[in-house]
């Protein structure tokens, strides 16, 4: 990590590289559209992740869930460590707490979780994750984009904070690392030339005339130098 590195025992983490943040939005990258849907195989976005870790020989799945994910990477044929992490009781996980891990990671996975936690909190499980990938490795985070004209802390209850994917790459842009990012749009890509005519028109409202956007989530991918 870069020299402003701040700890989370000793710093508010919502304002930690404040300014430095406001200053890269003025910078910030366009972040592309990529789909998901639900299905056995990979969707769009699935793929784009697993091309980038396929040849990573450890990792570590935070917040794993239903084990889905770790499903689909084995049927893919991944054959390297894969670790998985969740408070929950439902499934078998390698680990119930992140203190229980005294390992580092090639890359760290992190599905539809930080959205359960309040901000800074959240902010404080993004620095856990980032000491626990090795130098190189990769950080992966999934979770609702608050930009999205539907609230995203209406889908569930227990959602508690949402994040911007402009502010998420700026924060973790200003911690040192090199990051990629991508809104996620739920539905496979439409084929159909009326349909494609209709959700052009209503994105264009969307964004344009109302200032919010149509993806709901988003997914940057984080490399630690």
């Amino acid at each position: 990590m870069s020299n402003s590195t701040i700890s989370p025992i000793n710093s508010d983490l919502a304002y930690a590289n404040y300014w430095k943040r406001k200053e890269l939005l003025t910078n910030s990258p366009h972040f592309p559209t990529k789909h998901w849907w639900a299905d056995s195989s990979f969707s769009e976005i699935e793929q784009i992740i697993f091309d980038r870790i396929k040849a990573k020989s450890t990792i570590l799945d935070v917040g794993a869930g239903d084990l889905r994910i770790q499903q689909k990477f084995y049927r893919a044929g991944f054959q390297g460590v894969y670790h998985t992490q969740d408070i929950g009781q439902e499934f078998t996980y390698t680990y119930s707490t992140l203190e229980e891990i005294d390992q580092k990671y090639e890359a760290v996975l992190c599905f539809d979780t930080i959205e359960h936690l309040e901000l800074r909190p959240g902010l404080a499980l993004l620095h856990q994750l980032i000491d626990r990938v090795e130098t190189g490795g990769l950080l992966v985070i999934q979770t609702p984009n608050a930009r999205c004209i539907s609230n995203p802390l209406s889908w569930d209850m227990t959602h508690l904070h949402c994040y911007s994917i402009h502010d998420l790459w700026a924060y973790l842009t200003s911690f040192g690392l090199k990051v990629e990012g991508y809104r996620v749009i739920f539905g496979k890509p439409s084929r159909n030339l009326i349909e494609k005519f209709s959700s052009l028109a209503s994105r264009l409202m969307i964004t344009r005339l109302l200032g919010h956007d149509y993806a709901a989530n988003i997914v940057l991918i984080a490399q630690k130098l």
